[in-house]
């Protein structure tokens, strides 16, 4: 039988200003869960190890609250603010996959997530917050476009991505097979993988320098040139390189790509 539970955005609200905690039932508890949690503003912090899923929220004042009190300055006079109308966040639950989202730019809205070790994760946050994971087993997707990632103790595979930021990564065991990604366009990226993690490294850095302490097994570049001939449609004639470079560990594997634009790329081995 479909389980679900809604959890309405003006309740969480006050939840919220309350620092409350929310315990989210699952369908079937015997079974791995998935997170996904898209926030406009916040922090998500996400720790694995409890038996239940369960769900704090704290709105925090910031450059959202200024831009309200900006707009509250075109209120007619004797008008008043009523509390708690803001959106708040929603949350679902169906077949065992939580979904929390966020519909306010306001204010920040931080999540702090407990969950069982073995749990998937979709984890993104636009503004004003930073992404923190540890201690789960799983299939591990995170986004903060302007923060940190942060992955700690973590099992299964990661596809791990921010703009603005750092993203740090440390994994007792990886899900054979599977490819993964750690990326970042203004940042360190710092990852950590078990010993005998087998893998292809695709290592692409514009201004930063690459590190690592596994025997790295270089390959020749066999990749050839893009070309984009948009001239038939007003458009132009384009050449795209790829500049990165390949190498294998332990034999070879599955491709993880590190990349990063302004920042330096180091790989750990654990």
């Amino acid at each position: 039988m479909k389980t679900q539970v809604m959890i309405l955005g003006f309740v969480l609200a006050a939840l919220a200003a309350a620092q409350e905690k929310v315990t989210v039932p699952v369908s079937n508890p015997a079974l791995p869960v998935t997170i996904k949690a898209h926030l406009l503003s916040g922090s998500i912090t996400l720790t694995g190890g409890g038996s239940a899923v369960v769900v704090e929220s704290q709105e925090e004042s910031g450059r959202g609250r200024a831009r309200e009190r900006n707009r509250e300055t075109n209120i007619p006079p004797g008008m008043k603010k009523i509390a708690g109308a803001n959106a708040g966040l929603d949350i679902s639950e169906d077949h065992n996959v939580i979904t929390i989202k966020s519909g306010s730019w306001a204010a920040n809205t931080n999540l702090v997530i407990q969950v069982p070790v073995n749990t998937s994760v979709e984890l993104k946050s636009v503004n004003g917050g930073h992404i923190d994971v540890s201690g789960i087993n799983g299939d591990l997707d995170v986004e903060c476009t302007n923060g940190t990632v942060t992955l700690k103790d973590v099992s299964g595979t990661v596809v791990a991505h921010t703009i603005n930021g750092n993203v740090t990564v440390t994994m007792d065991k990886i899900a054979g097979g599977k490819p993964m990604s750690f990326t970042s366009l203004n940042g360190k990226v710092d990852v950590t993988l078990p010993g005998d993690a087998k893998a292809r490294l695709r290592l692409k850095t514009t201004n930063g320098t690459v590190y690592s302490d596994f025997d790295v097994k270089m390959e020749a570049d066999d990749s050839k040139p893009v070309i984009e001939d948009g001239r038939g449609k007003g458009g132009k004639y384009k050449i795209k390189m790829d500049r990165g470079v390949y190498g294998s560990i332990n034999g070879g594997g599955p491709e993880f790509l590190f990349q990063t634009m302004n920042g330096d790329i180091l790989i750990h081995k654990k």
